[in-house]
């Protein structure tokens, strides 16, 4: 239902210890790219086996529209003085650049926090039903300041074209719930339990 909160999403999925088929198909089909993109991202390239697969399931575009939400593989360009960095970022991009994009990476906070998160933000979504076509119509300077969207500026990530090892993976608003509680971070230098750790210290941090 569109109207049904993610946080409650995440809530009843633990309630009822399940999660539905497809979400499941949908977790074992991105834990394989993320095995895959392991070996790509150490030769800094894209094996042509993860193109023609993704390419068949028509999960691969290289159009990036803001407000859509994709998985993709990244290789930052500061890795060795980052203290952490993700290698399969889920980001929302919320403004494009002529190098790259600006989006908020929902890997970063603990899945109840992601779910609060894109809760919040769903008040900028161009389509209540939740179509193909919705996008949440956000920019950088309506989050600014954070006091209202505090979980956003821990996620906020700058990415360069350039550094890109994959195309995009778009996820539909329907795969929305899944894709937010997939476990598919791939965290370096920090383990997932610190990183979000920091990220809430970070927006507690902030006064409301």
């Amino acid at each position: 239902m569109a109207n049904e909160s993610y946080l409650q999403k995440l809530k009843d999925a633990i309630k009822i210890g399940d999660i539905p088929v497809k979400a499941r198909m949908a977790a074992a089909w991105f834990r394989s790219i993320v095995e895959r993109s392991k070996i790509a991202l150490a030769r800094e390239t894209v094996p042509s086996t993860l193109k023609i697969n993704a390419a068949q399931q028509g999960t691969l575009t290289g159009r990036l529209i803001p407000g859509r939400m994709y998985f993709f593989m990244y290789n930052p360009k500061h890795k060795a003085t980052l203290p952490y960095y993700d290698l399969f970022p889920l980001v929302l991009p919320i403004q494009k650049y002529s190098d790259g994009f600006l989006g908020i990476n929902f890997h970063y906070l603990y899945p109840k926090d992601r779910a609060i998160l894109l809760d919040e933000l769903k008040v900028f979504v161009n389509d209540r039903t939740l179509s193909e076509a919705a996008r949440i119509r956000v920019s950088y300077n309506m989050l600014r300041g954070f006091t209202r969207f505090k979980r956003a500026k821990p996620c906020i990530k700058r990415y360069l074209t350039t550094y890109m090892k994959s195309q995009f993976i778009p996820v539909t608003p329907d795969e929305w719930g899944p894709a937010l509680f997939l476990p598919v971070e791939q965290f370096r230098k920090m383990n997932k339990q610190a990183v979000w750790q920091e990220s809430k210290q970070i927006y507690s941090a902030i006064r409301q």
